[in-house]
């Protein structure tokens, strides 16, 4: 992958692969900047944000997904509900703990990606890149919560 092609000449694999990792930097960000106001409030508020965002992943595969059960569509979509609900849950009533449990999250989420029927047709290239994003973003949660503490 050329880094210096711009967003629009990239192929969608690779702008997918490109986007995935580049949403590990404002985690990032925040641990550079851990002495900064508001870094452990930006980095709980993002983890959220994104923990939202490929719950919603999982909405959109269950309604895609033609060949799933309805039971097997309820499953996915009472799932994604429940993560946000932990996610948002965890940031309200467990304070700084909460970081342990986002980054659980995230690796339920791969989890829940890897062993569902409704997630089988995803790209292996994009199964791959969510494997190594989610080991890194995992990583990151428990440095904030070594760091930021």
């Amino acid at each position: 992958m050329t880094p210096l092609l711009p967003l629009r000449e990239r192929t969608p694999r690779q702008l997918i692969v490109l986007l995935g990792v580049a949403g590990v930097l404002p985690m990032v960000a925040c641990l550079v900047m851990a002495e900064a106001e508001h870094s452990l409030l930006i980095f709980k508020t993002y983890s959220v944000s994104i923990i939202a965002f490929l719950s919603g992943i999982w909405w959109s595969t269950a309604l895609m997904t033609r060949d799933l059960s309805a039971r097997m569509r309820v499953e996915v979509l009472l799932m994604s509900n429940a993560i946000v609900l932990v996610a948002v849950g965890a940031v309200i009533f467990l304070d700084d703990h909460s970081l342990l449990v986002l980054g659980l999250l995230y690796v339920f989420l791969l989890l829940g990606e890897g062993s569902h029927i409704a997630f089988r047709k995803q790209p292996h290239y994009y199964s791959r890149m969510r494997q190594g994003v989610t080991l890194l973003v995992l990583a990151l949660h428990l440095a904030a919560y070594g760091i930021l503490l």
